[in-house]
């Protein structure tokens, strides 16, 4: 291979200043991209439609959305917990594109079928078919952000990445909590306007799975399949965890992926509800809830390559640690916060979403350089595994403080947790030095 002295292999592709695994031709990291800026937000418009749909579909009394909310995740991540390990062995089988691709499909189908049930439980099943299609598109991605850099740009693709999963999720949301208004404004009645928008987010994800399906890279990159039945493959991911740094990303990834869930699944309902409990009615207080939800990912997707940048440029337990430290102290900020609909929620919204960045791009680099070639998609299928058994904690415990401690409650929860991490990585940073081989030198 033609290594130059920082580690780079130079037969590989270069995007701007992003060395590519050889193999990876600049289609495949372009699809990846246009997955980055739809993905995630596509997976977490359901968490905002929440509200909408428990008022004007079911009339769901309010006192008693939090827990529902809370439980209706819970329930979704136990199908992926269950699902996100089996599917990333699959993939070093069968390739990432064709179980990423089947995913957007599965979501599209739950955005059609949700806004349908007619009582709670139809609402959970369908929430099921989400779950499914969920799995296939978190445990793809991360593994193709894994397998796409080489180690030296790694942060830089995951920051640019999570740039474009951030900015997706502003618009994406964003518009989505003003569709139900207009179409209301145009004569429709409240649950036609609510199916009507899920009906175009169901598009989007038939729309993005063509570009999945086609245009990432097929087979396993870089590497012949594994020959190994699935089981034997996930035990990889296990037996990896003996590294401190790999159990490190995988409880960074509990973490993290709760921050999301929290401000998911929590911030919109809060202050859906505040707004509801002023005087607004249904679709202005969801606009007003998911204003304040886009300025912190505003601010998460300008953090972005700030963060990758950094995480290029230090021992990545370290920046987990500083991560955790954003986090931790963003979304205090929140919970703490003496008006939700105050002009300080946009300074604590941006500190939150900061964090939340943060602590993502962190974990996911980390796991990136120390998930091994072989079984790669094992190892990052437990360290989805694990993230999925982050948002199912703290959907259940959220929704208990919701409802029987104060509305801010999550955002007090995560705020001590991103806290308490910080201690396990500067630990491991002290103890577990990098792996031999994977030292290298930020690229030039």
């Amino acid at each position: 291979m033609a290594q130059s002295d920082y580690g780079i292999d130079r037969t590989g592709h270069k995007l701007g200043p992003i060395w590519l695994m050889p193999g990876v031709e600049y289609r495949h990291v372009y699809s990846l991209l246009i997955a980055s800026l739809m993905t995630i937000g596509l997976v977490t418009i359901v968490g905002h439609a929440n509200p909408y749909i428990l008022t004007e579909h079911l009339g769901v009394p309010k006192d008693q959305q939090g827990s529902l909310v809370g439980n209706l995740t819970f329930y979704a991540e136990l199908v992926i917990l269950a699902l996100v390990g089996p599917i990333g062995a699959l993939s070093d089988r069968i390739g990432r594109r064709k179980i990423f691709a089947a995913g957007l499909l599965i979501i599209g189908i739950g955005y059609i079928v949700y806004p349908l049930a007619t009582n709670v439980a139809q609402l959970t099943g369908f929430r099921f078919i989400f779950a499914v299609g969920a799995a296939c598109i978190s445990a793809m991605f991360a593994t193709v952000l894994a397998d796409y850099p080489q180690e030296p740009s790694r942060g830089k693709l995951v920051g640019l990445a999570f740039f474009l999963n951030g900015l997706g999720m502003v618009v994406l949301v964003f518009s989505f909590g003003n569709l139900p208004n207009f179409f209301r404004e145009g004569g429709a009645d409240p649950v036609q306007a609510g199916r009507s928008a899920l009906w175009i987010v169901a598009g989007i994800c038939a729309a993005l799975a063509l570009v999945v399906g086609f245009g990432l890279q097929p087979g396993v990159p870089g590497r012949k399949a594994a020959r190994d039945g699935w089981l034997a493959t996930t035990k990889i991911g296990l037996k990896e965890a003996r590294n401190p740094r790999i159990s490190l990303a995988y409880a960074a990834a509990m973490v993290s992926r709760g921050d999301m869930s929290i401000i998911s699944v929590f911030m919109t309902l809060w202050l859906t509800q505040v707004g509801l409990s002023r005087g607004m009615d249904t679709g202005e207080a969801l606009a007003t809830g998911v204003k304040f939800f886009a300025v912190a990912q505003t601010a998460a997707l300008l953090w972005a390559p700030v963060a990758g940048i950094a995480i290029d440029k230090m021992d990545r337990a370290l920046a987990l640690a500083f991560a955790m430290v954003l986090a931790g102290s963003g979304y205090l900020a929140v919970g703490l916060i003496p008006d939700p609909l105050g002009p300080l929620m946009y300074g604590a919204a941006v500190m939150m979403g900061i964090g939340e960045m943060s602590g993502i791009s962190a974990s996911q680099s980390l796991i990136g350089q120390e998930a091994p070639e072989h079984g790669r998609g094992a190892v990052i299928g437990a360290f989805s595994f694990c993230g999925a058994l982050g948002i199912l904690m703290a959907a259940k415990l959220g929704g208990y403080l919701f409802d029987n401690w104060m509305q801010s409650g999550p955002f007090v929860m995560m705020g001590v947790v991103n806290s308490m991490l910080v201690v396990f990585a500067l630990v491991v940073f002290l103890v577990a030095p990098r792996r031999p081989g994977l030292a290298a030198q930020p690229a030039r």
